[in-house]
């Protein structure tokens, strides 16, 4: 799917950094209401996503390398203040194909979450939001890191998956949520195993999604996103995401 924006080229060339200053409290001196100097433009980010306001589009298949492989090394998964980040270790993966001209380098893996089932994503599906929404941060290969993409329009590509909350815990995501626990404290970080991203493979075939040019979702907000957001939610269990000894 092809969502429509108006192609505006206003952008922050701020680098992309973990200390960028920001809150999620509306009444913190670095809170939302005092964004909007830098969250200027016209392909902001997150949006509604919908069939009736898309385009229905035939792209080349979407390809994933790695993402869900189990390796040797594990993972890192690190506290940042914001949300629970997972880094890669040993070789990085890479998407291709779709509505990408080029190949985009995973960089890490981060979750936005709520405290219900239809609170917490950062975009939303038909005007429903769900609890959780997952990011997976890629920056264009050419460019060499995610800060050297920064300030380039075409620099990142985020596939978001949405999480759908259920009764029952999904084991999938065990050797995530377990460690939680380990990383409550901010920039404390933990080894998770090297299975805990199969999950994702259930996306290995899907070519359902939406895509749309945007922008980051928190400051400095730079519109250097392409946006493929996959329809289909994943799932993870009411206690899982909910409980407060984990996410």
């Amino acid at each position: 799917m092809l969502v429509p924006q108006s192609s505006g080229t206003e952008y922050s060339d701020k680098v992309i950094m973990n200390a960028t200053r920001y809150s999620y409290d509306m009444k913190a001196p670095v809170g939302p209401p005092m964004w909007r100097d830098d969250c200027l433009g016209q392909r902001q980010s997150p949006i509604n996503l919908d069939d009736v306001d898309s385009i229905s589009t035939v792209f080349p298949p979407l390809e994933w390398y790695g993402h869900w492989d189990n390796r040797e090394e594990g993972f890192m998964m690190r506290n940042t203040w914001h949300s629970a980040e997972v880094e890669y270790m040993g070789e990085m993966p890479f998407i291709k194909g779709g509505p990408l001209t080029a190949e985009y380098i995973l960089a890490q893996v981060h979750f936005h979450w709520g405290t219900s089932g239809n609170s917490g994503s950062e975009h939303s599906l038909d005007t429903h939001f769900f609890g959780m929404e997952a990011h997976l941060v890629h920056y264009k290969a050419e460019y060499g890191s995610v800060s050297a993409a920064a300030g380039r329009l075409d620099g990142l590509v985020v596939v978001g998956i949405f999480f759908r909350s259920s009764r029952g815990n999904n084991p999938e995501l065990n050797g995530i949520v377990s460690k939680l626990e380990e990383i409550i404290e901010g920039n404390n970080s933990t080894r998770i195993n090297g299975d805990a991203m199969e999950w994702l493979e259930g996306y290995s075939d899907m070519q359902n999604y939406y895509t749309y040019l945007g922008s980051l979702t928190t400051p400095p907000c730079s519109e250097i996103v392409t946006w493929i957001v996959m329809k289909e939610p994943a799932i993870i269990g009411e206690r899982q995401v909910f409980n407060e000894s984990s996410l």
